[in-house]
């Protein structure tokens, strides 16, 4: 083959997308029938009526060229096709064929979308826009069918096809992500939980030495039930809670009795 013009390039694209369509037309048929989901069928029977369609544009195009639409042949197409031959002839579960029915579909699709586009920049470079035009109505029919795929993929077949195995495991990342989540909210709890026993028993009279203890009491549960799954931070927050904790225990059994508390500012109290 000689290219010596875009003129010829451009006929030659032309060619190729008219044998594309044509393998196409007898693709859509078989995964139609290998198809266990309604919409899915619905899917392939609306695109290959589209794709009929398709091809009386592209026939069109080729008598205003005075040109011939045979000659060429969609080797690229062949082999999507004889990929997707594969899942239609594949047994097993049919919520996965479907799943892998779709991304045959999708893989002819993408490959179409490229060549419209290549076709339609070509057309507009050499001022045929009444073919362009033509060729945009194809493309626009692509996009929406790969768009079409996409949401019934996405929003049942995959999920389905998931399911249906009996084999769903959250990935490790997520695991991974709640694990460190929990742990932190949890490790936030006790760290708070220390001081503000800390802080309780900083700034209650010491006649209050009873209520101090059942504070004590109350945290060093929470610190037995859940500390030891949080490591480094519990280990803070119990060291910050046991220190308060003897100094309590010091104050409790002081024999000269009750002593004024020091207020953290001082003798006078807060200033204002």
């Amino acid at each position: 083959m000689k290219l010596e013009t875009l003129r010829k390039l451009y006929v030659t694209e032309l060619k190729s997308l008219y044998s594309a369509e044509k393998q196409i037309l007898l693709g859509l048929k078989k995964m139609k029938v290998a198809a266990h989901h309604d919409e899915l069928k619905q899917a392939f029977e609306q695109h290959y009526a589209e794709t009929e369609g398709q091809i009386k544009r592209l026939e069109q195009i080729f008598d205003r060229l005075g040109e011939s639409p045979k000659g060429q042949t969609s080797r690229a197409t062949l082999g999507l096709i004889a990929e997707g031959e594969k899942i239609i002839k594949a047994k097993g579960q049919s919520d996965v064929i479907d799943a892998g029915l779709i991304a045959a579909a999708q893989k002819i699709e993408h490959n179409e979308i490229a060549c419209y586009g290549t076709a339609i920049a070509y057309a507009k470079q050499l001022g045929d826009h009444e073919s362009a035009a033509l060729l945009q109505q194809n493309l626009d029919e692509e996009y929406a069918t790969d768009k079409r795929l996409t949401a019934m993929a996405e929003n049942s077949i995959n999920r389905e096809a998931t399911y249906s195995t009996g084999y769903y495991e959250e990935s490790s990342e997520y695991t991974s992500s709640s694990s460190n989540n929990i742990g932190i909210s949890l490790s936030g709890l006790l760290l708070g939980a220390a001081t503000g026993v800390a802080v309780g028993m900083l700034l209650a009279p010491s006649a209050g030495s009873d209520f101090r203890r059942k504070i004590s009491s109350q945290a060093n549960n929470l610190f037995d039930q859940f500390g030891g799954q949080l490591g480094s931070v519990s280990d803070v927050a119990k060291s910050l809670l046991d220190k308060f904790s003897a100094q309590e225990g010091k104050s409790g059994n002081n024999p000269s009795g009750p002593q004024t508390q020091n207020s953290p500012y001082g003798a006078g109290g807060p200033k204002f």
